[in-house]
């Protein structure tokens, strides 16, 4: 009897090990989508009003500035491309020493990379910014990320630092830059870009993970 009872134990156990291993990974679930609306891929344009670069106390500060680009429905969870930017410009900067001259480099384009979404919101960074900046007879490069939220509602795109995201300076001129830059300045950028879509249109993006 008790043998008997020992084969059963055994022969169950097996099946109940062989259901297990040959059942799919279901738990996992469906894979997650950054989807961009209305269309993907869509073209967008963008428009700041304002725009800030502080670097050792010295505020850079552009009346304008305007962005175009792409945006592309993507997978992923985390560190999700969602779109390009290229080009940017920016218009009427100055500093207390006088003009600034400000040249970005979008080739290859800035990538927007998306992180987490909550409410219509979506919060992620900017990749591969390049910039060429010029003060009296300073000119110095930044290169970096800078932290980017896009809020589905207004159509805005809000840029700004943090310790994770943020831009240095790259080169210096050899002359000229004493007081102003030297290599390895953190400088903070901020400003809000208002964008429509398709390119020079008038309907608000949306970015949406699910």
């Amino acid at each position: 009897m008790r043998n008997s009872l020992r084969r059963l134990v055994v022969a169950t156990g097996a099946t109940v090990a062989a259901v297990v291993l040959a059942a799919p990974a279901a738990t996992a679930g469906a894979t997650a989508v950054w989807t961009v609306g209305p269309s993907s891929p869509e073209t967008f344009s963008a428009t700041a009003t304002s725009a800030v670069l502080t670097l050792n106390s010295i505020p850079m500060t552009c009346s304008g500035s305007a962005a175009a680009g792409t945006l592309t429905s993507a997978s992923g969870t985390t560190n999700v491309q969602v779109g390009t930017i290229a080009p940017l410009t920016f218009s009427g900067c100055t500093s207390p020493f006088g003009t600034v001259t400000p040249t970005t480099n979008t080739s290859p384009a800035w990538r927007l990379v998306a992180n987490t979404y909550s409410g219509g919101v979506t919060s992620g960074y900017i990749d591969g910014v390049q910039a060429t900046i010029k003060v009296l007879t300073c000119t110095f490069t930044v290169t970096g990320r800078v932290a980017a939220t896009y809020t589905n509602s207004t159509g805005k795109l809000a840029v700004s630092n943090n310790a994770t995201y943020k831009l240095s300076v790259a080169t210096i001129s050899a002359s000229g830059c004493s007081g102003i830059a030297k290599v390895g300045d953190v400088p903070t950028f901020t400003s809000s870009y208002g964008a429509v879509t398709p390119a020079g249109g008038t309907t608000k993006p949306t970015i949406v993970y699910s």
